[in-house]
C-alpha cells in the first residue's frame, strides 16, 4: 500500500513540475514575441549598460512685429565627453580620446575645438609655455594658477617639462608616441581645467558638422555624446545687438536667481537684453534620453523617457527694417558731424529711440558705436570691444543720461501755460543778457511763447523759471516722462530730476535762483535717457497721455503660431492740459522745423509735415551735445524720435538721423497711415 501511494505522489509531482515548465516556456515565448514586435521594455541584461542623458529643449526664437525672424537656433552639435559613459580602464579612455581627435581631424573640425586654453607649445618632450603665459592678466595664466593650487604646486617650481611629465605619469601615457602624448596631455589639461567628472562634462568641440557625428558613431567611440547647443543664429548680424542681448553659461550671480527655478549650473540662460528679459518664455524644457549599450560599448537602443520641449517664440514691437535704417542713420549722423569742415566737433557716439506715441511701443532703438553678436564668442573681438574708449557695449539709448537742453522748453512752456504764468500773448524782451548775468546766444527782441520755442530763446524761459521755480515745472515734466520709470522690460535708468531735492540728496551746493534759471532751459542737474525724451515728447503730442513703453508684442506657440499672451497698452499717467496749450505747442514745434532751413533740409523727403525741437546740451570739459526730438505727422502723430549725438555741437545736426528714419517709416507704412488718417476724418 505504501509503495502504491509513493508512486501516485511521484506522478503528481511530475505533472506539477511539467505544468510549471510549460507555463514558463509559454511566458518566455510570449515575452520574446513582444520584445521582437515592440522592442524590449524589460530591464537590460547584466551584460548591458543603461545611461540617461539630459537633452536640452530648443530655445524659442525671436521675431520682429511683422513676423520676420531675427534670432534663431543653430542646427549644429557639440561633441561632449561624458564621465558616466566613458570606458572603465585608463587604456580604453585614452583610446577614446585619441579616437575623438582623429575623427575631428579627418572631418575637418579642428577649428571647432572648444575653449582651448592649453599652456604648452611644441611636441612632447620638447614643450615650452605659450606666449600668453607671459601676460599675468591672460586667461591662460589665470587657469594655470588654478591648476597649481589644485595640486599644491608652487608657482615657479613647475617647468613645461615638469607639467608634461606630471600628465604622462598621472594618466599612464608612457607607451604612446610623442605625438599621441602631446594630444593626450592637452586634452587631460583641459579636462582638469573644467573639473571634468560626474557633475561636469568636457565639451571637446562646438558646432561640429554631421560628418563628425557620423564618424564617431561608426567608430563606436565610447564616452561620446552629442548635445544640441544653445548657440544662437542672428539673421541680421550686427543689428539690434543692444536690444537682443546674449545667451551664456550660468555664473554665480545668475545661479542664485535660477537655481530655485529648476535650472542646472551648466545650463545656458539669457544674460542681457531680450534674451534675459524674456527668459521664462524662450527657455525650452529639457528631455531625457535613455541609451542602452552592450558589454562592448555599442549602442543597442536609444529612446526618450521624456521628450524635450521647445521654448515659446517671442515677437517684438520693433520693425527690423526700421531698426536697420535707424542704426544706419545714427552712424551716418555721427560721421557727418565729425567730418563737417570748420565745425571742430569731436562726435563719436550717440543714441536714438523711436516710439509709437499712441501705444508706447518701441519701434526701434540704437546705440552707437555698436557691436556684432555673431562675433561675440571670439576672444579677440570681445577684447577689442572692451578696449574701445567709445564703449560699444554700453547701451546709450537706455542707460545714457543726458541733459535735455532746449528740448526741455516744451515742458516748461506747458507748465507755464497751464499754471497761468503766461498765455499765448505773453512777451519778454531778449537783449542777450539776463539780470543775473546768464545769457541767450542771440538777441531776439520781443518774443511770445511760440517764438521763444522756435528760436530757443533762453531769456524768455529765464523769466518763466524765475516766476515759477523749478519744482512747479518738474511737477509737469516728470509726469510727462522725464525722470519717470518708462516701464520697459529691458530696464533703463530713471535719470535725474533737477531741483532742491536732488541737490540735497547728493549733498551738493544749496539750490539758488541761478539754478532755477539754468534748469528751466534744460541744463543744471537734469539728466534723462533718450527713451525718456521720446516718452516725454510723445506724452505732449498725443495730448497728455504717458504710456508705459514696451518692446514685447506677444508670446506665441512654436509650430502653430498661436498667441499665448499679448502685451496690453497701459497708461502710466494722464496730464490734463487745454486744447489751446496743445495747439500752441504743436505750432511752435512745426515752426522749429519749417522756419529753420538748417533743420528743414533734413526733412525735405519726408512726405508729411514734421514737428520737433532742437537742444544743445552743455557738458563740462566737452563739446556741447546735439539733441533733437521730432514727431510726425503733425496733426495726428504716429511716430516720435529722439536723437542725441555726443559732442555734436548744435542740436540742429541731430535732426539728420531723425529725418532719415522718418523717410523709411513713411515709405514702409505710408499707405497704412493714409487709411488711418482717412478713417479719422
Amino acid at each position: 500500500m505504501r509503495k502504491v501511494k509513493a508512486k501516485s505522489n511521484n506522478n503528481h509531482r511530475f505533472v506539477a513540475v511539467a505544468a510549471v515548465f510549460c507555463v514558463a516556456c509559454i511566458a518566455f515565448l510570449i515575452v520574446l514575441a513582444m520584445r521582437q514586435a515592440k522592442g524590449s521594455s524589460l530591464p537590460p541584461k547584466k551584460s548591458e549598460i543603461v545611461r540617461y542623458y539630459t537633452v536640452p529643449g530648443a530655445r524659442g526664437e525671436i521675431y520682429d512685429r511683422n513676423g520676420k525672424k531675427i534670432v534663431g537656433n543653430s542646427d549644429s552639435y557639440d561633441l561632449v565627453f561624458e564621465y558616466g559613459a566613458m570606458p572603465d580602464t585608463r587604456e580604453e579612455v585614452n583610446a577614446s580620446l585619441l579616437g575623438i581627435m582623429d575623427a575631428i581631424k579627418r572631418t575637418g573640425n579642428e577649428f571647432k575645438i572648444a575653449d582651448d586654453l592649453f599652456i604648452l607649445d611644441g611636441t612632447y618632450p620638447n614643450m615650452t609655455f605659450v606666449p600668453e603665459m607671459e601676460d599675468k592678466e591672460s586667461s591662460e595664466y589665470y587657469h594655470y594658477t588654478k591648476f597649481l593650487t589644485k595640486h599644491n604646486f608652487k608657482e615657479g617650481e613647475m617647468t613645461p617639462s615638469d607639467i608634461a611629465e606630471y600628465f604622462v605619469s598621472r594618466y599612464a601615457l608612457g607607451e604612446y608616441s610623442a605625438e599621441q602624448k602631446t594630444t593626450l596631455i592637452r586634452l587631460y589639461y583641459e579636462m582638469e581645467r573644467v573639473d571634468f567628472g560626474a557633475y561636469a562634462v568636457y565639451t571637446v568641440a562646438r558646432g561640429v558638422n554631421d560628418a563628425l557625428v557620423t564618424a564617431v558613431k561608426e567608430a563606436g567611440i565610447e564616452g561620446v555624446t552629442f548635445d544640441i547647443p544653445s548657440e544662437r543664429v542672428y539673421l541680421y548680424p550686427g543689428t539690434a545687438s543692444h536690444i537682443l542681448g546674449r545667451v551664456g553659461k550660468m555664473n554665480e550671480e545668475l545661479w542664485e536667481k535660477y537655481e530655485a527655478l529648476g535650472y542646472g549650473y551648466s545650463d545656458y540662460v539669457g544674460t542681457s537684453g531680450c534674451e534675459a528679459a524674456f527668459e521664462e518664455h524662450l527657455r525650452g524644457t529639457d528631455g531625457e534620453l535613455c541609451v542602452e549599450y552592450d558589454k562592448e560599448g555599442r549602442i543597442v537602443r536609444e529612446y526618450y523617457t521624456k521628450m524635450p520641449k521647445r521654448g515659446k517664440d517671442v515677437y517684438l514691437t520693433i520693425d527690423i527694417e526700421l531698426q536697420l535704417a535707424t542704426e544706419k542713420a545714427l552712424a551716418e549722423n555721427v560721421e557727418m558731424i565729425k567730418n563737417m569742415p570748420n565745425l571742430n566737433a569731436d562726435a563719436d557716439a550717440g543714441a536714438i529711440t523711436v516710439l509709437d506715441p499712441n501705444t508706447g511701443k518701441v519701434l526701434a532703438t540704437a546705440s552707437y558705436p555698436t557691436y556684432d553678436l555673431s562675433k561675440f564668442e571670439s576672444k579677440e573681438y570681445y577684447n577689442s570691444l572692451v578696449a574701445d574708449e567709445n564703449l560699444p557695449l554700453y547701451n546709450r539709448a537706455l542707460q545714457g543720461v543726458y541733459a535735455p537742453g532746449s528740448t526741455y522748453k516744451i515742458g516748461v512752456a506747458l507748465a507755464a501755460l497751464e499754471g497761468g504764468y503766461i498765455n499765448k500773448d505773453t512777451e519778454y524782451v531778449c537783449n542777450h543778457q539776463y539780470h543775473t548775468g546768464q545769457f541767450c546766444l542771440h538777441i531776439h527782441g520781443s518774443e511770445n511763447v511760440i517764438g521763444a520755442i522756435r528760436d530757443s530763446c533762453n531769456i524768455f524761459f529765464f523769466n518763466v523759471g524765475e516766476a515759477m521755480g523749478i519744482n512747479l515745472i518738474t511737477d509737469y515734466t516728470e509726469r510727462l516722462g522725464l525722470g519717470a520709470d518708462t516701464g520697459l522690460e529691458l530696464g533703463d535708468k530713471n535719470g535725474i530730476v533737477a531741483g532742491p531735492a536732488y541737490r540735497d540728496e547728493i549733498g551738493g551746493a544749496a539750490w539758488m535762483l541761478g539754478d532755477d534759471l539754468s534748469a528751466s532751459i534744460g541744463q543744471s542737474d537734469h539728466g534723462y535717457t533718450p527713451l525718456q525724451l521720446s516718452v516725454y515728447i510723445a506724452s505732449v503730442v498725443n495730448g497728455g497721455t504717458r504710456y508705459n513703453t514696451h518692446i514685447l508684442d506677444s508670446v506665441r506657440e512654436f509650430y502653430t503660431g498661436n498667441v499665448i499672451s499679448k502685451t496690453d497698452t497701459t497708461v502710466a499717467d494722464k496730464v490734463e492740459f487745454s486744447d489751446e496749450t496743445y495747439d500752441l505747442l504743436i505750432e511752435s514745434m512745426r515752426q522749429v522745423v519749417d522756419s529753420n532751413q538748417d533743420v528743414k533740409k533734413y526733412f525735405k523727403d519726408v512726405p508729411v509735415t514734421v514737428g520737433g525741437k532742437t537742444g544743445t546740451a552743455e557738458v563740462d570739459g566737452k563739446t556741447d551735445y546735439a539733441v533733437f526730438c521730432g514727431f510726425a505727422p503733425l496733426d495726428t502723430p504716429e511716430i516720435v524720435i529722439s536723437c542725441v549725438i555726443e559732442e555734436g555741437k548744435y542740436g540742429q545736426y541731430a535732426a539728420y538721423a531723425v529725418g532719415k528714419i522718418m523717410e523709411t517709416y513713411f515709405a514702409n507704412y505710408g499707405e497704412e497711415i493714409g487709411e488711418r488718417l482717412q478713417n479719422a476724418q
